[in-house]
């Protein structure tokens, strides 16, 4: 099994997962790497986690295989009695404290499992990770396919949530690590700086302190944001190096 059949036998299983909720899929929200691979493939593309500057250098993070599900939480009881039990329906056992496995034909597919950070984890249906920024990725989402030709969708959120949940992820969870800037760097690209820019502006008050913090991030070619992309391009010139960190600054100088 390649890598993309790997990929698109996590994406079909996801399908059947929502399809299996039913009416309970529409508090669902995929969050984390996986967004990017799905807005990838709706403007044409693998899914692979890419970039690609003007001047044509391209640095790949490959596919995400881990699904992480963030759970709206507003009717806690009717979902209690729900989602348990249609993972492990569908052969889902708890492996770690947040997280449901399932054996698939390209090995095993992980659930990580999330929920607003307000919610008294009494009132959770299994145990979640409490993701602070849910709320303000849960206002504004969009509806994309997970498999092409079948009914099977799942909510994504927009620019400002994507960014906000990545953008503290890298600030308080996981400094000395470089996906996230990686994929913050990736989703602006992809999705282009005037329409990320309209989502910030539309957020107010928390879309220009977001817009503050990004712009820190990546003020400048030696700050934390393009010094961690560029370490996903080791095997580049130095010279391209150069130009893929100077990239990096001026998108996000659109912002």
């Amino acid at each position: 099994m390649t890598d993309e059949e790997r990929f698109d036998e996590i994406l079909a299983e996801l399908g059947e997962l929502m399809l299996d909720l039913g009416d309970l899929s529409s508090r669902v929200m995929l969050i984390g790497g996986q967004v990017l691979a799905l807005e990838s493939r709706q403007r044409g593309g693998t899914g692979v986690i890419s970039i690609e500057t003007d001047t044509g250098i391209v640095v790949e993070r490959g596919f995400s295989y881990e699904p992480d599900l963030l759970f709206d939480m507003e009717d806690s009881d009717f979902m209690a009695e729900r989602l348990p039990e249609v993972l492990r329906q569908r052969g889902y056992a708890r492996t770690r404290e947040f997280r449901w496995s399932k054996s698939l034909t390209g090995g095993q597919m992980d659930l990580d499992l999330f929920a607003p950070k307000d919610v008294d984890p009494e009132q959770l249906p299994t145990r979640m990770t409490p993701l602070p920024d849910a709320r303000l990725a849960l206002r504004r989402s969009h509806a994309v396919v997970l498999v092409e030709g079948k009914p099977l969708r799942i909510l994504l959120p927009d620019a400002v949530g994507f960014l906000a949940m990545k953008e503290r992820a890298k600030r308080e969870q996981r400094p000395d690590k470089t996906k996230d800037s990686f994929d913050m760097f990736a989703y602006v690209k992809l999705m282009g700086s005037q329409q990320v820019r309209t989502s910030l502006q539309e957020a107010g008050q928390e879309g220009r302190a977001l817009r503050d913090r990004l712009l820190n991030l990546f003020w400048n070619t030696d700050a934390p944001g393009p010094r961690d992309v560029i370490r996903y391009a080791a095997s580049l010139e130095p010279d391209e190096q150069a130009l893929l960190a100077q990239a990096a600054v001026d998108l996000f100088a659109e912002l």
